[in-house]
């Protein structure tokens, strides 16, 4: 099991391209307490600036960093095709718009590490011993051994902001293809939580697909917050899933503190405008 663990990993997939994305808002039909609705449902489409408003109005509700920590599992394939199960524990930390860390231990030894800030966003992975640093703002394309972008998780767990200026029409390549889509299915009935969050690429196939569960208040006036996210990777045959012991809010963490500190691997080169892995 050690050896498993020492080897965990995020699965590869292929990237949407954030700054041509095509948001589009779907309700669920509302079940009793946090169940989803059935795989066979029929879905009602909504203006986008109605459903936006929904998620806006909670994630204005976040008044400061957050903290979630729980256990995380799953499994994720081998370029050989091996299947290899894992269970860590994770603890993440997110503030509005940029700033996210999630830290992935086994008995306190990391194995993987997610963050962002406004200017950069990285990755570590135990298995290479080394970090991927890349610049906020380009849509540059990340080697693929290397794992999705911190943001692409933030979105996962429906906890940020919609732009709806990113949500009003779709953009098309020379070819006539969608430049990337995100769909965000929320309850039909008040309270209307999201309960998946899907991208897809080019051609429209699924990428990523994260499904919300055992949604609770952080306080009594405070937002609502998934207390499971699962996520899967189809095309990566992976799937992950964070089980959220608490969340909390943590005012003491703010964006100069070291939780969203650029890690100084970034700058090994001496040059900040060519992070490590260009």
């Amino acid at each position: 099991m050690n050896g498993l663990r020492s080897a965990i990993g995020f699965p590869m997939i292929s990237r949407p391209r954030y700054r041509h994305s095509w948001l589009v808002i779907y309700l669920t039909a509302a079940l009793c307490g946090c169940q989803q609705a059935g795989p066979g449902r029929s879905l009602d489409l909504i203006p986008t600036r109605d459903a936006a408003q929904i998620v806006n109005a909670n994630a204005a509700k976040i008044t400061g960093t957050l903290r979630a920590s729980g256990s995380v599992d799953g499994y994720f394939t081998s370029p050989k095709g091996r299947r290899r199960n894992y269970h860590v524990d994770g603890t993440l930390f997110y503030l509005a718009p940029s700033y996210f860390r999630f830290d992935l231990k086994s008995f306190g030894d990391r194995q993987i590490l997610l963050g962002s800030n406004e200017e950069y966003f990285w990755v570590y992975n135990k298995e290479d011993g080394a970090y991927y640093c890349g610049h906020q703002g380009r849509d540059e394309e990340l080697p693929t051994d290397v794992p999705v972008r911190p943001e692409q998780l933030i979105e996962a767990m429906a906890i940020a902001p919609i732009d709806e200026s990113d949500s009003a029409t779709p953009n098309l390549d020379p070819h006539g293809r969608f430049q990337g889509r995100k769909e965000y299915r929320i309850d039909r009935e008040s309270p209307q939580f999201i309960r998946r969050v899907l991208f897809r690429d080019a051609d429209g196939a699924v990428t990523m697909q994260s499904s919300l569960d055992h949604y609770r208040s952080l306080s009594p006036d405070g937002p609502f917050l998934p207390g499971s996210m699962i996520a899967d990777w189809p095309t990566a045959r992976a799937h992950m899933r964070f089980r959220v012991d608490k969340w909390s809010l943590v005012q003491q963490v703010v964006p100069g503190g070291p939780q969203f500190a650029t890690p100084a691997e970034c700058f090994a080169d001496d040059r900040a405008d060519r992070p490590i892995g260009k």
